[in-house]
């Protein structure tokens, strides 16, 4: 995953001094006319032309990491939602548009409205996924895709969005690489960036924020960059809002009170109040202190417990080395001056995020998500400092190593286990709920060990319940049931059959229950 030619950053960063930045303070008798730097060229235009080309290979590997991660997700947009993180939570996204385009803006809470799951609208985030499923659910067709194409496309700007925050450090090629490729061969990355879709948007203003803080005069385009970033950011979630709080009052630190941060501020505090406005509007106060309270103390676990999840959930989603690797590159960030203010600000987020809101962690396994953002930078800056000690041949070449090495770990990632199991395996439910419709009386979505059935409410459109004996009688006689065929409830006998299976998941008649049962006959 690195780029032939990243070497030649290694070059410029010594030359300058500056990890490969050019200040563009040249003498006059050090300017040329000769683009391509030629002989005549004054060797500060050789440093110039050298870091162009550095960037134009810097980027291509950039452009290249991405595309890979684009091609092994693509194959997922044509997957039904299923038994996994991702069907549960962007079901109720598909809920979200089909309610919206039935009922209207007004009648949807604002798109807000996920029945039959629930009667009660959910707006306990910021509205920028509600309102990307407006635009892309006008594409043509209907189904999943229209739902997931907005969160991977945002999740795949983690990759250059990760890049430039690295450059804006003046963080030299190399060592911006195999940080970015590591970031991307973790399961975390490859799993869970489009369901954590806001991080691209973090790092992306985050990269604009640290520009703005070092040009006295910025391009109007970047500027532009980071409104349109800390508008979006705070648009997206409750940590972007948070991280775009700190990041603008780093800025306003830097620059004082002048256009820059008045532009960028009013950006910041639009996207607020309009998320606001959105939660508090459709869900309440009470709904929304409710929910505060149950991420915060609504668990039964002692502290022991929660550490063994945390630790079982880091050792399933982070390779060993990233596990080894992440403690001393935070160490090694933390002593570089440049990195040093966000990594702290990063950290103690990552560490408030976790812990203080330990029971939203303890349930899910991608809580602790944030984590890869200090991470990469972390990464960055220790190899940095590495990259800088050692002669430039070695540098590449250890930077060639390592992208092959990520390129293999990615791989292993995104076609071996992991995939199978956290994404193509899950789907197999949706794909079979899809095919069969309920019964012509089914009133449930009837099933049995699913948790947080709202895929199986999205495709029968019926509120989903958890089938025991005590429900049977209630039942229609040809309501469909669906359970996991690997966790058969004890109660319901062998001998029952099933209608359909796909994969680990089957269906069976309410009627075939009752028949098997020997208190039914």
């Amino acid at each position: 995953m690195t780029a032939p030619g990243s070497g030649t950053a290694d070059q410029l960063d010594r030359a300058t001094g500056r990890g490969g930045r050019d200040t563009g303070q040249h003498p006059p008798e050090q300017r040329t006319d000769h683009p391509d730097g030629d002989a005549d060229a004054g060797p500060a235009s050789r440093a110039e032309v050298s870091g162009r080309r550095a960037d134009r290979w810097g980027w291509f590997g950039v452009a290249a990491i991405t595309a890979a991660v684009a091609a092994t997700w693509a194959p997922q947009l044509a997957l039904p939602f299923g038994d996994n993180h991702v069907g549960r939570i962007f079901a109720r996204h598909g809920l979200h548009l089909r309610n919206l385009q039935e009922k209207g803006l007004i009648g949807s809470s604002f798109s807000a409205d996920w029945s039959p799951y629930s009667n009660q609208a959910y707006a306990h985030h910021p509205p920028l996924l509600n309102m990307l499923d407006v635009v892309f659910g006008l594409l043509p067709g209907s189904g999943a895709y229209e739902i997931l194409i907005g969160p991977f496309l945002l999740g795949l700007l983690m990759v250059p969005a990760a890049a430039a925050l690295l450059r804006a450090f003046a963080i030299a090629w190399i060592p911006t690489l195999v940080a970015v490729a590591a970031m991307v061969a973790t399961g975390f990355f490859w799993l869970y960036s489009p369901l954590m879709f806001d991080m691209g948007l973090i790092l992306a203003l985050s990269a604009t924020i640290v520009a703005l803080r070092k040009r006295t005069d910025p391009p109007r385009w970047l500027v532009v960059c980071a409104c349109v970033t800390a508008l979006l950011t705070t648009l997206a979630s409750w940590p972007g809002i948070a991280l775009a709080a700190v990041l603008g009052l780093w800025l306003l630190v830097a620059r004082r009170l002048d256009r820059v941060t008045v532009a960028v501020g009013a950006s910041m505090v639009l996207g607020v109040l309009v998320s606001l406005a959105f939660i508090v509007g459709v869900s309440g106060m009470a709904d929304l202190s409710s929910q505060t309270e149950f991420r915060t103390a609504g668990g039964g676990f002692t502290t022991r417990q929660f550490l063994v999840r945390q630790r079982d959930y880091a050792t399933e989603l982070l390779p060993d080395w990233y596990l080894v690797g992440f403690p001393i590159a935070a160490i090694a960030g933390l002593l570089v001056r440049r990195t040093r203010f966000f990594l702290l600000v990063t950290l103690t987020f990552v560490g408030f995020w976790v812990i203080g809101l330990n029971n939203g962690s303890f349930i899910h396994d991608y809580w602790a998500y944030p984590v890869l953002i200090p991470g990469v930078v972390a990464m960055g800056a220790l190899l940095d400092v590495i990259t800088r000690r050692i002669p430039r041949p070695a540098a590449a070449s250890a930077g060639i190593a390592a992208g092959i090495g990520l390129s293999v770990a990615f791989g292993a990632i995104a076609f071996g286990p992991t995939a199978r199991d956290y994404v193509y395996e899950p789907a197999d439910g949706g794909r079979l709920v899809d095919a069969y419709p309920p019964g012509p009386q089914q009133e449930r979505a009837w099933v049995m060990n699913i948790s947080t059935a709202r895929w199986v409410a999205y495709y029968w459109d019926l509120p989903p319940a958890t089938m025991n004996p005590d429900l049977l009688p209630k039942a229609q006689p040809d309501d469909l049931v669906l359970f996991r065929t690997d966790l058969r409830p004890e109660w319901v006998p062998e001998s029952v059959p099933v209608v359909d299976a796909e994969g680990r998941y089957g269906l069976l008649r309410v009627a075939d229950i009752r028949s098997a049962l020997p208190t039914a006959n």
